[in-house]
């Protein structure tokens, strides 16, 4: 009986020290721009979480031990970011040292975690005995068993295991967010690296169209930057910038997708290029959530457009989010939610007085119904620059001023950074050119294209200057 009860103990002992580790707060680890915890906690089948709030979480089987590993994602600092452009930054150097603060925070919760089971196993055999020798036997138990199982996970501990994770919210929807490779990565930084000579070059682009025949008249008109799709693009941020100042832009409208998932971690990134000078009109795509809505209904310069109409340097602008925009994922609406969208924006520009010049929609399929309505019509989502007239309204598609985000890195060949500027004529009001702007920042090559308008209706002629990446390097 006493030898029964003796095991019974170092049995309560052992499962006690084993669900202590509930008890363990998360080990904060703070690296350059990331700030993540990390903690271990008692589970019937040992895997690997990582936790990306809100976005949702990959998880992979990756251990025999019957623990959870954790890491949660809590901050990344968008200045500092930036700053690893630059070699010798303070955040370059903090990451590319991050083993230390890895293993020093390690070791901290190697000993908070002993410490916790050595305590609960030695009160558990104590408080069963009421004798000092028996808690010691329950301390030992305690921090054997936390080996034991610290153990068995570092032993068997598989990271070939993500090869097939597991996906849970928004980031079932963006799985090649992990696809980043460091070459990736690499020709990233170099397009960051050469901004300024993509500017100057982008100047000399502009001063020649400005110098072509039958050009828009430099004075009564007012100019309008479309940009889109931008997606957490630094580059794009510098771009919007660069051409903004370069044509001397009225103001700017923007038809959504901001950001990439349009989490909590991304709503700093407009504070990177925002407020800009002049006035800035967006509208949300299907990657922006609630969150970043309401981050620039409160940023300086920003409309924010959502069944709205706003008179902006003498042009009548109507804008409409997009309907997965009011969701926290940023899955695109179904064609029947946008057929039923198209029609009730149709209804609602119908009716308006006096009528809008301009309405800017996030997706093409929200303005299906506005041909022959409205003289302009401003769109995204596509990826795909474009400029189309039908029965005299005039759509244009800005394509991805971001270049395409995350996606662009998973197709064959570049996928270009674009935007348009407009000229409108004041009196009588009337669009009488589009430029349209592609950059590719990896060959460093890139165009600007002039389509001019007739007097009824229709493209009157096209004119191109491309540089590619002799005149950046010369």
């Amino acid at each position: 009986m006493r030898y029964l009860l003796a095991v019974l103990t170092i049995f309560l002992a052992a499962v006690a020290a084993y669900y202590s580790l509930i008890l363990v707060s998360p080990t904060e680890l703070t690296v350059g721009p990331v700030r993540a915890e990390f903690s271990m906690k008692a589970a019937l089948h040992g895997k690997t979480v990582v936790d990306l709030p809100p976005a949702g979480t990959i998880e992979a089987d990756t251990h025999s031990s019957p623990a959870v590993v954790s890491y949660s994602l809590k901050e990344i600092s968008v200045n500092e970011v930036d700053d690893l452009i630059s070699l010798d930054s303070e955040a370059r150097a903090q990451l590319e040292n991050w083993r230390e603060p890895v293993r020093r925070e390690a070791w901290s919760l190697i000993f908070k975690v002993s410490m916790a089971a050595m305590l609960t196993g030695g009160a558990v055999a104590g408080v069963l005995h009421r004798r000092w020798q028996w808690a010691v036997a329950g301390i030992a138990t305690g921090l054997a068993t936390v080996l034991l199982v610290g153990g068995l996970a570092y032993g068997t501990y598989d990271m070939n295991a993500f090869s097939e994770p597991r996906y849970s919210g928004s980031l079932t929807y963006a799985p090649e967010v992990l696809a980043f490779s460091q070459e990736t990565l690499a020709n990233l930084d170099e397009y960051e690296n050469r901004v300024p000579e993509i500017a100057d070059s982008l100047y000399r682009t502009v001063s020649a169209l400005h110098q072509l025949p039958q050009g828009p008249p430099e004075e009564d008109t007012i100019r309008v930057l479309h940009v889109s799709d931008m997606h957490s693009s630094a580059a794009a941020a510098g771009l919007v910038r660069t051409a903004a100042e370069l044509y001397d832009i009225d103001f700017v409208v923007d038809t959504g997708d901001l950001t990439d998932l349009g989490t909590s971690l991304e709503m700093r990134y407009p504070s990177t290029y925002l407020p800009m000078k002049v006035p800035y009109l967006w509208i949300a795509g299907n990657h922006d959530t609630p969150t970043i809505t309401d981050t620039m209904e409160t940023t300086p310069g920003v409309t924010v457009l959502s069944d709205d109409f706003v008179e902006q340097g003498g042009v009548l602008v109507g804008g409409f989010a997009d309907p997965a925009s009011l969701s926290a994922s940023p899955a695109p609406s179904s064609d029947g939610r946008l057929a039923q969208e198209a029609a009730r924006i149709a209804g609602i520009v119908d009716i308006h007085s006096p009528k809008p010049f301009m309405v800017a929609v996030h997706d093409p399929k929200q303005a299906a119904r506005l041909d022959g309505k409205v003289p302009v019509v401003l769109n995204g989502h596509t990826h795909r620059e474009s400029v189309v007239v039908e029965n005299g309204t005039v759509f244009l598609d800005a394509g991805s001023t971001g270049g395409g985000g995350f996606r662009s890195f998973n197709h064959n060949g570049e996928s270009p950074s674009s935007l348009q500027v407009l000229y409108i004529r004041k009196d009588p009001m009337k669009l009488v050119a589009v430029d349209s702007i592609s950059i590719y920042g990896y060959s460093q090559e890139f165009s600007v294209k002039r389509r001019v308008f007739a007097a009824d209706e229709g493209i009157l002629r096209e004119t191109e200057i491309r540089e590619a990446q002799a005149a950046l390097t010369g």
